[in-house]
């Protein structure tokens, strides 16, 4: 497996950071982005929400010098979202009469705004 230098606090300088598997991770996100989309009721919001929390859960597992890169894919090819970007979204549903799946409230089929 090919090896970078990294210089990040958890990898001081000189300490070799071996590349990311891109294999290995995109099948990570494709099994959180098939979760996501079989639990989020066509909501495009809450998918976003659902394959993020998945993906931040996985990100910790990866050496600090290979986050950046599989967060690119994530957001690249699945529409990762960080988390100041989905409170953001969520603020917006909230000001605008959305549920927090992002349904228009009175019509989400879980009952919010009912």
């Amino acid at each position: 497996m090919p090896t970078t230098a990294c210089n990040t606090p958890s990898q001081p300088i000189g300490v070799t950071c071996s590349a990311l598997d891109e294999q290995a991770w995109l099948a990570i996100c494709k099994t959180a982005a098939t979760q996501a989309r079989n639990g989020c009721g066509l909501s495009y919001d809450y998918y976003v929400d659902r394959f993020s929390a998945a993906i931040d859960t996985h990100i910790d597992q990866l050496p600090e010098c290979q986050r950046a890169q599989a967060l690119q894919i994530a957001t690249e090819e699945w529409g990762y979202a960080t988390p100041a970007e989905r409170q953001e979204t969520q603020n917006w549903n909230a000001e605008h009469g959305y549920c927090a799946h992002g349904i228009e409230l009175g019509y989400c089929p879980v009952g919010c705004g009912s």
